[in-house]
C-alpha cells in the first residue's frame, strides 16, 4: 500500500473531493502521509465496527428518544 501514495494519486483524491492542490502541495501531502500509511500498512490491522457505520445514527436516535 504505501508504494501507492504519490503526488498524481493525492491529486486525484483531492480533485474528486473537489479541493485545488497544486502539483508542489500534492507532493508535500504524499510525503508527508507516506510514514504514517506504511506503518498502517505493516502492522495489517482489522478494525472492526460493533455497528453498521449506516445505522448508527438510527441507532444513537433510539437512544436519546428513551
Amino acid at each position: 500500500m504505501p508504494d501507492d501514495i504519490d503526488p498524481e494519486r493525492i491529486r486525484v483524491i483531492a480533485a474528486a473531493a473537489r479541493i485545488p492542490l497544486g502539483a508542489d502541495s500534492a507532493a508535500r501531502v504524499a510525503r508527508a502521509v507516506t510514514p504514517t500509511v506504511a506503518r498502517f500498512a505493516a502492522e495489517k490491522l482489522a478494525i472492526p465496527f460493533e455497528t453498521e457505520p449506516s445505522t448508527f445514527v438510527v441507532a444513537q436516535r433510539r437512544e436519546t428518544e428513551r
